[in-house]
């Protein structure tokens, strides 16, 4: 338990110290610059629609480090240990523990969940909040680009639609399996690459 406070508040420390020090060097000559790549607005190649979702990726790596830390956390409140010891015999504890809670999550994996998702504190939930935004708002603001340079006049309605069965798909894929759900990743497949392949009729972006 004291490990996992511990690991927690060096997380936090960590995320603090960054956001300082993005506040005090950031340079604000160029905050239009930056806003540019996050604001509703412009239009962007194919090319770029396609690297910025790769960089969509990178955005979610705060995300990662705080799932890990979570889980961390969690796996060291159900154990007697200390993960920090580097004794042979510690870690040949944490490894026999680690195997045989892999064999009680893979015999009652719905109690695991719930028992893990029950212990989300308003810290937690906080900070997974703020570590996903980033990602998420960067990559509606690329769709929307996208959208803008391929359908200008009806940017909006197109957008809103890809959102929607963005949301709609995502919900049949992880609660359903078999055909529909394979008709429904081919479809986001083939969009994606409609998005990235189709010529606009800008032929310079300012996105």
């Amino acid at each position: 338990m004291g490990t996992s406070r511990f690991l927690q508040r060096i997380f936090k420390k960590y995320t603090y110290a960054f956001f300082l020090e993005f506040l005090v060097n950031f340079d604000f000559n160029n905050k239009l610059t930056m806003k540019k790549f996050f604001s509703f607005a412009g239009s962007i190649s194919g090319t770029t629609f396609f690297l910025r979702t790769l960089f969509t990726i990178v955005l979610l790596i705060p995300l990662i480090i705080t799932l890990i830390s979570k889980w961390t956390s969690y796996f060291t409140s159900l154990g007697n240990f200390d993960i920090s010891d580097p004794s042979l015999e510690n870690q040949i504890a944490i490894q026999a523990f680690g195997d045989e809670l892999a064999q009680k999550i893979a015999d009652n994996p719905e109690f695991y969940l719930n028992d893990f998702l029950n212990s989300f504190t308003f810290g937690w939930i906080l900070l997974f909040v703020l570590s996903v935004i980033p990602a998420i708002w960067f990559g509606l603001a690329t769709y929307y680009k996208r959208v803008s340079a391929l359908f200008f006049d009806q940017r909006k309605q197109v957008f809103l639609a890809l959102v929607l069965f963005d949301i709609v798909s995502d919900y049949i894929v992880f609660s359903n399996s078999g055909i529909l759900t394979t008709i429904v990743s081919s479809i986001g497949i083939l969009i994606f690459v409609f998005l990235v392949f189709n010529n606009s009729k800008f032929e310079n972006h300012e996105g």
